[in-house]
């Protein structure tokens, strides 16, 4: 018997600031089905979400360069790859049904499918990248409060990217922290204080410069502490500026969300094994560093070695390559690095600032 984990809510889905879920969870589906009664348009109505859904979580898992490979949604079970169900802003008429669906899909069964099609799976997440949109047009520079860029990206369906992001709060603090020239030039004290504020790591600062011929340049500047690139849109029509800022943003998602793939896919479960000496100041700490190493997605055995009052030495069995693996460890607040004497891992609270 299959068992779908059904939850109602009421409202709408809040959050702020804005990011980017779980790559198994497809969010805000909206569904508006008529037929020839309430019951049988709400059936519908589910099935095509679902549907929807699982499409957009294939692509999310997925790189672009095999979506040719993913399989044909009419020949799966999908209801049967259901984990949660969540329905909000239920409304139903005699022949009627509205909501908005959010999907949890089983991760196991949705990745070996997509591995028994040769379709390497980027499920792992890091952590969050603040995205800062600053618009450029007749007006000036632009970074906070209320303009057509801004709201583009608030109105993108964020939630289902896979590249994980992170929209501002926008609010007098942030506005106090850094402006928009201090944002577009890259400053590093303002950018980190921005990082220590919303406990991100990378910063994508996405600038739109609308002239008054009606041409649209988009650049997205990306600053981190291991990485930075630049990805460069231009657009000329005789669009709106808005219209096209829409597929601007679409565009520039999409391009973040791939190039985050091609470092995040694991095309396999084979297991790998790396001999790590965990370090802690406390038993406590080797408690929280030990349950943080089991969380983390690719690892997938923890062996000790050796225990001693204040470090540890593990056998590590993980998926996916050493640099996959630390950026696994790292969304889950741990620090894996090479050393002269081998590899270590310690927690985030761990680390001595000098």
């Amino acid at each position: 018997m299959k068992l779908i984990r059904l939850i109602l809510t009421f409202g709408l889905f809040l959050s702020s600031p804005v990011a980017a879920g779980n790559v198994f969870q497809v969010d805000r589906i909206k569904v508006d089905v008529s037929a020839t009664s309430t019951t049988l348009a709400r059936s519908t109505a589910l099935q095509q979400g679902q549907e929807r859904a699982l499409a957009i979580a294939m692509r999310r898992l997925a790189k672009q360069e095999e979506w040719d490979k993913l399989p044909d949604l009419r020949t799966l079970d999908i209801e049967n790859m259901v984990e949660v169900l969540r329905i909000s802003d239920e409304k139903t008429g005699p022949t009627r049904y509205l909501a908005t669906l959010s999907i949890q899909f089983k991760a196991a069964p949705l990745r070996d499918l997509l591995r028994s099609y040769g379709v390497a799976v980027t499920e792992v997440q890091s952590k969050p990248a603040l995205l800062l949109p600053v618009l450029e047009d007749l007006q000036g520079l632009q970074a906070w409060g209320e303009h057509w860029w801004q709201t583009g990206w608030r109105d993108y369906d964020i939630d289902n990217n896979p590249a994980p992001l992170l929209l501002p709060l926008g609010d007098l603090d942030d506005s106090l922290i850094a402006n928009a020239e201090d944002i577009l030039i890259g400053d590093p004290a303002k950018l980190q204080m921005l990082n220590d504020r919303y406990g991100t790591q990378t910063i994508i600062v996405a600038h739109a410069l609308a002239d008054v011929e009606g041409q649209l340049g988009v650049t997205a500047y990306i600053f981190g502490d291991e990485d930075s690139d630049v990805i460069v849109r231009t657009y000329r029509t005789g669009e709106l500026h808005e219209d096209m800022g829409r597929v601007a943003i679409d565009e520039i998602a999409s391009a973040l969300a791939e190039r985050w793939k091609q470092v995040a896919a694991v095309a396999s479960d084979e297991k790998q094994t790396l001999r790590v000496r965990a370090d802690y100041p406390s038993l406590r700490e080797w408690s929280r560093l030990l349950s943080r190493l089991n969380e983390a997605k690719l690892v997938r055995d923890v062996t000790i070695v050796e225990l001693a009052k204040s470090y540890a030495y593990i056998d590590l069995a993980y998926i996916g390559s050493v640099s996959q693996l630390g950026g696994n460890l790292g969304q889950r607040g741990l620090v894996l690095a090479e050393g002269e004497t081998g590899w270590t891992v310690i927690t985030e609270e761990s680390v001595v600032v000098p």
